[in-house]
């Protein structure tokens, strides 16, 4: 395993919230997501000699002045989601404590997420979509109406694997018909690039039930709402998945 140490941390930002973040290599505070963080390896399953990897860390995330933190403690399937935002160069709380879903299996590094396995991925996501059947405004982020001809396709074999798409076709489940999907932002894993098998379909939405969800991460629809009208594209949000640390 791979170690790093971690200087630098960001100024202000709140240290009752320092959690960690695990990809098979040694813990990483949160604070190392927010200024000084560097690069890391661990072991891509994908790559076809199976080697170590490098994974560089986005660099869009050192420019973010939101950050949507959900924790999970492992062998968990419930959490906790946090908002945090910079505000005249301090970061502030505005969002604490709002009661999460993760999938059935818990939570997993997402380099070793697969279809259909029940995990929800941990990782730092940049929050650029989000999707509803009513008209909404959502400040400098992309916002799908959806219609009875939206789609999401999770059939590993095809070209068309983990994207809306607008026809019926093998692989692609209706987004009207169900409730999870009256709103909903997409975590950003195995979309760029798509990994056949890798996973997809992995949203924030809505959540009525007290059981796990089959991967993504559920929360109570009003929560949901709350966070896209507080979610601004101008300050390059992000979101991170995180086991949380009992130290």
């Amino acid at each position: 395993m791979e170690s790093f140490t971690i200087s630098q941390k960001p100024p202000n930002f709140p240290s009752k919230y320092t959690i960690s973040l695990k990809f098979l290599c040694q813990t990483l505070g949160i604070i190392a997501f927010f200024l000084g963080f560097s690069p890391f390896f661990f072991q891509n399953e994908a790559s076809p000699a199976n080697h170590q990897t490098e994974i560089p860390f986005p660099k869009e995330f050192f420019q973010s002045e939101q950050v949507v933190l959900i924790l999970g403690k492992p062998g968990q399937t419930v959490g906790k989601l946090y908002l945090f935002e910079m505000v005249l160069g301090q970061w502030e709380s505005k969002i604490e404590s709002i009661p999460v879903w993760f999938g059935r299996s818990g939570l997993i590094p997402s380099n070793l997420k697969r279809e259909g396995d029940g995990f929800t991925p941990l990782g730092y996501f940049p929050i650029k979509r989000i999707l509803g059947k009513e008209k909404r405004s959502i400040r400098t982020l992309e916002y799908t109406q959806i219609s009875k001809n939206h789609y999401w396709n999770d059939n590993s074999n095809s070209k068309h694997y983990n994207q809306l798409v607008q026809k019926k076709e093998k692989g692609a489940h209706p987004l009207w018909n169900s409730d999870i999907y009256e709103l909903f932002l997409v975590i950003e894993h195995n979309t760029n690039p798509r990994i056949p098998g890798m996973g997809s379909m992995i949203f924030l939405h809505p959540w009525k039930e007290s059981n796990p969800t089959s991967g993504c991460v559920g929360i109570d629809k009003n929560s949901l709402v709350q966070i896209t009208n507080l979610l601004d594209g101008n300050k390059n949000p992000f979101l991170i998945i995180s086991e949380e640390d009992d130290h």
